[in-house]
């Protein structure tokens, strides 16, 4: 039995791996919050969908000495392969970034809202992203502000804002920076074009300012806009409408590559094509393997 590394920031529980089953504790510290929104059945549509982990409470003997005193085990289904946001493609990004804001959406009816929104905490099975961090579940707090609006600017909306409004691919950027593109960063490309944006002043030019900004009286205002709260019909639109424009971006300065017209323009004639498929369809029969990872795989036809 091994701890996963990744996941020894979390207070609420730790993941463990063994032979290929995959186990998450959960602390008494979360043990409400995990009670609350098991019980609401909420996450059962969701699962059904393929949009979140499926998980199953297990003997905590199973861990043996790691078992939490209190707590719960957990046992979760194996993704075959592990990526990172950073190696995304921009449509895998976006899948990802819609898919999490889908699933806070549908939550947000039950009372039920995300503690964090990180983008490590969705993976992929294929082309499907799937959110895969049970406790960061938890009961909504009346009129609370939402909590991961920076985080999820920084690893969603900031890397997906730089290539599609400043033809910049995000992924070098974010290789560098794991933890996301700072919001004060991007707002320093901005042009007088993006101040005319309501959603860029409000998600990027304006926190970036305030973020930026010193003095008491700065920090006395955001503690009496906090004081205030947050209606929830606010916080959900604000969810619905960061929804409805990031499923609008699509890629600037796309550009030319040698490679874009490959399916239809190369040295394969029909006869040499259909050799080719006759290959692969030959090696995949004879090999028959659990999982291929196909690199440089153009239009994906084989």
């Amino acid at each position: 039995m091994a701890i996963d590394p990744a996941s020894f920031r979390d207070p609420s529980g730790q993941v463990y791996v063994d032979h290929g089953r995959v186990f998450r504790t959960v602390r008494p510290v979360a043990l409400d919050d995990y009670v609350f929104v098991r019980d609401a059945n909420a996450l059962a549509p969701l699962i059904a969908r393929g949009m979140v982990i499926g998980c199953e409470e297990v003997d905590g003997a199973q861990l043996g000495e790691d078992a939490p005193d209190g707590g719960i085990v957990l046992e979760h289904p194996k993704i075959p392969f592990w990526s990172y946001p950073y190696e995304w493609p921009f449509g895998a990004l976006k899948a990802a970034a819609l898919t999490h804001l889908d699933i806070q959406i549908a939550l947000l009816d039950h009372d039920i809202a995300l503690s964090d929104a990180s983008a490590y905490n969705v993976q992929f099975l294929g082309p499907r992203p799937i959110f895969i961090d049970t406790l960061s579940f938890r009961r909504y707090r009346e009129n609370e502000h939402w909590v991961g609006h920076r985080q999820f600017c920084e690893q969603f909306l900031n890397p997906l804002l730089l290539r599609a409004r400043f033809g910049v691919p995000f992924q070098d950027w974010y290789r560098g920076r794991p933890e996301g593109i700072p919001t004060e960063n991007l707002a320093s490309l901005a042009t007088w074009r993006h101040y005319l944006s309501w959603r860029m002043l409000s998600h990027v030019i304006m926190p970036s300012r305030l973020q930026g900004a010193a003095g008491d009286r700065v920090m006395k205002s955001a503690v009496k806009a906090r004081a205030r709260g947050l209606p929830k019909w606010s916080y959900r639109a604000t969810l619905v409408q960061l929804r409805s424009w990031i499923a609008k971006l699509s890629i600037q300065g796309h550009g030319k590559s040698v490679w874009g017209a490959y399916a239809g323009d190369n040295t394969y004639d029909q006869q040499d094509a259909r050799q080719k498929r006759a290959i692969v369809a030959e090696f995949v029969q004879a090999v028959a393997p659990r999982q291929l990872l196909d690199l440089g795989c153009n239009t994906s036809e084989h």
